[in-house]
């Protein structure tokens, strides 16, 4: 059982640190994490909308699917985040490895930490645009939390998983890039799920970033009530997966030192 209050200052920081680093040395500093989310939606919504004409049903704008695609890369791109940076995350920090007393559980924490921050940035640029297009948002948007708070033990889970897997194994980096693309198109972003013929449905249900995709764009955008019982049931697994993700790092945690 994982004790955070004896680290909760630690983890802050460190949490602040891994934010600001990736902006380090830049002119526009921390305003990257404003232009990043906009210029996706551009792209996107510049390919999609206005070269395949692509619409979420027959009567949807261009606006309408900007904003839908744009609620599913915030989701994808919190998960890629994660999934990306965690084969290195022991790697990158050999002092931290080599110091007895460090928990280096910690780290996955602190990489999950860091990408919801950039989520939470790439949610206020969603309302803003909605509110420029559409006006206020539905009341369900207020329910966003809940849906991030369920998938947030996926994260975990990836993040201890790959992190101490990736010690050993260094192809792990190579590999979860390759995932990230291909479950960027797995995952109903660029289209909704009811699209999908049916004998490939059960393969776009089984993705783990599919429940959370559609319960995050219903309450965003559809004004639709979550799935109480299912994100319930989603957080209780999600939860499973990261306490046995877990269990894998701490067992193989005393021989990081000998392997950086």
């Amino acid at each position: 059982m994982l004790n955070f209050i004896p680290h909760h200052h630690l983890i802050i920081e460190l949490t602040k640190r891994d934010f600001a680093s990736r902006y380090s040395g830049s002119f526009a500093g921390i305003i990257w994490s404003f232009i990043q989310p906009l210029f996706l939606l551009a792209v996107y919504t510049t390919a999609f909308g206005f070269i395949l004409k692509a619409r979420w049903g027959a009567t949807g704008s261009t606006s309408e699917y900007a904003l839908i695609l744009f609620s599913g890369l915030i989701i994808f791109n919190l998960f890629s985040e994660c999934l990306t940076k965690s084969s290195s995350l022991v790697l990158a920090n050999p002092n931290f490895v080599k110091k007895v007393v460090f928990p280096l559980w910690i780290l996955p924490l602190v990489s999950a930490l860091s990408a919801m921050t950039h989520a939470l940035i790439a949610i206020l640029v969603w309302l803003l645009g909605y509110i420029l297009l559409f006006g206020l948002p539905h009341l369900t948007f207020l329910w966003f939390p809940v849906v991030l708070l369920s998938f947030f033990p996926v994260l975990l889970g990836v993040g201890w998983l790959l992190s101490a897997v990736g010690v050993y194994v260094r192809d792990i980096a190579q590999a979860a890039a390759m995932i990230s693309h291909t479950l960027l198109f797995l995952t109903p972003i660029f289209y909704s799920t009811a699209m999908v013929p049916e004998g490939l449905q059960r393969v776009i249900r089984i993705n783990p970033l599919t429940f959370v995709v559609d319960q995050f764009r219903d309450v965003m955008f559809f004004g639709n009530a979550p799935d109480y019982g299912g994100l319930l049931v989603y957080f209780v697994c999600a939860s499973v997966f990261a306490a046995l993700c877990l269990y894998v790092f701490n067992r193989l945690r005393p021989s990081f030192a000998d392997m950086v």
